[in-house]
């Protein structure tokens, strides 16, 4: 893919009502559909990844994620626009799938049996982050045997983004949903932050404070470089 350097902001999508309404369309006609959030970590990584930047503007729908990318948007584009995050969008993408009973194939972490046994989602397959990855092949042959075309795939960016390109390359027709460490939170492995802190703009602070070996630099070190970089945007109004 030819490296395009155009704002990640022309494609996003703001409105969170439009996020589930664009994945159960894509249900409903077969159609495929690759489908990520984008959160300030994304714009960052945005910038310096050219195959993470081409496959999301080739290949992907994203959308808003958390108080850096709506602080973001209203900034840029002085537009009018309620804060949401990923982790509100795909609790009610999972619970949308329990009513219907539409089942799934999970991609990422290690989560045996007895933990998704906690929840009623229909897991019709599950694939582990680590050794089932390695197994690149076998694992593309057990999605194509699978009666469900949802992968839902949570392994971080731009990880997930690129795996779920690469299975939409041998395996068309298919809606892959990346949810990041989403999976960690819905089955209770990890601890999510308060509710008062979700779209406050201080949740990093929750989830750096209990997770600062994994997280210290996407947030000390990010938050800075994003905020330079918002500001040039703002002045520049370039990328």
């Amino acid at each position: 893919m030819e490296d395009k350097l155009i704002s990640p902001l022309e494609s996003l999508i703001i409105h969170k009502s439009e996020v589930q309404g664009l994945l159960f369309a894509a249900l409903k006609t077969k159609r495929e559909l690759l489908l990520t959030y984008f959160n300030q970590n994304c714009f960052n990584v945005w910038f310096e990844n050219i195959a993470y930047r081409n496959i999301l503007g080739e290949k992907f729908s994203y959308y808003l994620d958390g108080f850096g990318m709506w602080a973001t948007v209203k900034i840029i584009d002085n537009a009018k626009i309620r804060k949401f995050n990923a982790s509100e969008v795909n609790e009610e993408i999972f619970g949308e799938f329990i009513r219907r009973q539409i089942p799934v194939i999970l991609i990422g972490a290690n989560f045996p049996k007895s933990i998704r046994d906690r929840k009623p989602l229909d897991v019709e397959k599950y694939f582990n982050g680590y050794e089932d990855l390695q197994n690149y092949d076998e694992m593309i042959n057990r999605i194509n045997d699978c009666s469900s075309k949802i992968v839902i795939i949570g392994l971080g960016v731009p990880l997930q983004e690129e795996l779920a390109y690469k299975i939409s390359q041998r395996i068309p027709g298919l809606q892959i949903l990346c949810v990041g460490n989403f999976l960690e939170f819905y089955y209770g492995t990890i601890k999510r932050a308060p509710r008062i802190f979700h779209n406050s703009g201080f949740e990093w602070a929750f989830r750096l404070i209990t997770e600062p070996k994994r997280l210290w630099r996407r947030y000390i070190l990010g938050i800075p470089v994003f905020i330079i970089r918002l500001i040039k945007m703002k002045i520049t109004k370039e990328i």
